[in-house]
């Protein structure tokens, strides 16, 4: 019976070893378990970014380049449409000042066939053309002449063209026929058109361009002479408003290319 004691008392003895034991381990359990969940939270709070090397960044960087190239892609095809509508624009606007102007020439023309203000046995100095060459004494000289449509007979005529200037500061005076070494001598119905190329000497500042022309006399025709001045700076002015209007036109076309 004694025996029997003994073995439960050293039984007692190591239960209550063991249940101490397994207190311990479990409370150690419990502290490490908090200890890693803390360690993990705080280390999902300090931990940096995925990094472009990592494939959600990869995934990512190419989501954003392709967001960026559809966007670049529409802005092109915006700037394309618009390129080529002012184009458009510039061409159209090119062909109908182009188109106004010969209009505008055409109909001074006719009226100047049906009517005119100032003529010998009805022709008329119906008007000059100047322009400038390639070199700054070169120019080019259209001269037109008019006869009403009433008159139906030939006339002939004798026409002198006179440059007026300086030359060396000096008031001077040439004449076209002696410069192109040809006579101005026509016979026409309605209209005469005379285009000549000149050359002028070194130093020679060209002014007003006088225009004479004789209406010789025959039969049912009395004759007479006709004189009209031109200044040059005019003449040069309005074939300059054209060009440099083509021009600005041209050099936009350029820029938006």
């Amino acid at each position: 019976m004694l025996n029997y004691h003994r073995w439960l008392d050293r039984l007692q003895v190591l239960e209550r070893k063991n249940r101490t034991s397994s207190i311990y381990l479990i409370g150690l359990m419990v502290v490490c378990f908090l200890l890693g969940a803390i360690s993990f939270n705080l280390w999902l709070s300090f931990a940096p970014e995925a990094t472009p090397n990592s494939a959600s960044g990869k995934r990512k960087l190419l989501q954003e380049l392709e967001t960026q190239a559809q966007a670049l892609a529409s802005r092109n095809l915006a700037l394309s449409i618009a390129d080529n509508a002012n184009k458009e624009m510039q061409e159209m606007f090119s062909q109908q000042l182009s188109a106004q102007k010969a209009l505008e020439k055409e109909l001074a023309f006719y009226r100047s066939v049906m009517v005119t203000d100032a003529d010998v046995e009805g022709v008329a100095i119906h008007g000059v053309e100047l322009s400038q060459g390639v070199a700054p004494e070169q120019y080019q000289l259209r001269l037109i002449l008019t006869q009403l449509q009433k008159r139906k007979v030939k006339v002939k005529t004798n026409a002198t063209v006179l440059l007026l200037g300086t030359l060396n500061n000096q008031p001077a005076e040439l004449s076209l026929s002696k410069l192109i070494n040809k006579k101005l001598d026509f016979e026409f119905n309605y209209f005469q058109i005379m285009d000549s190329d000149f050359v002028l000497p070194s130093g020679f500042n060209l002014q007003r361009i006088m225009v004479k022309v004789k209406v010789a006399a025959s039969r049912g025709v009395k004759g007479g002479e006709i004189e009209q001045v031109f200044n040059v700076p005019e003449l040069l002015m309005g074939e300059k408003e054209l060009r440099v209007i083509l021009e600005q036109n041209s050099q936009v076309k350029d820029n938006s290319q």
